[in-house]
């Protein structure tokens, strides 16, 4: 949990360290996380960044895997990419996202962090528990 003045690559090495490594194979991470030291923190933990670069983006020599997505994306094309890295999978975590705020609210209630900290893993548990109880079934109608 941040405020949101917090840039989200400053947190990158953070949730590592929380993180059960043992497994965690890859990030999915929109194009904000995008940086050569992001890259490299991620392969020293063996972990394989999934994460678009800008439209813009060049190649250098201190990052190879992030050169080889450039490339891959300049030759084959952005959705080519998408594909192979199912990146699809991203857009189902914004949705969760969407989902814990249209059904609890945009805001914590909580002012300390330590509590706003508890009170998201009990958003979180709540949302599971709704899950497991069953998802709506939405059919067209007309």
């Amino acid at each position: 949990m941040t405020t949101h003045k917090t840039d989200d690559r400053s947190c990158v090495l953070p949730l590592i360290k929380q993180a059960n490594l043992g497994h965690t194979d890859e990030m999915l991470a929109d194009s904000g996380y995008d940086s050569h030291h992001i890259y490299e923190v991620l392969q020293k933990q063996s972990i394989k960044p999934i994460i678009p670069p800008p439209v813009n983006a060049s190649t250098s020599s201190r990052s190879t895997l992030r050169n080889a997505m450039v490339e891959y994306i300049r030759k084959k094309g952005y959705w080519a990419w998408h594909t192979k890295h199912n990146f699809g999978r991203r857009a189902r975590v914004e949705n969760t996202f969407y989902r814990l705020k249209t059904i609890f609210g945009r805001k914590l209630l909580s002012r300390l962090i330590e509590n706003q900290q508890t009170e998201g893993h009990m958003l979180c548990h709540l949302l599971n528990k709704m899950t497991d109880l069953g998802m709506p079934q939405t059919v067209k109608i007309a």
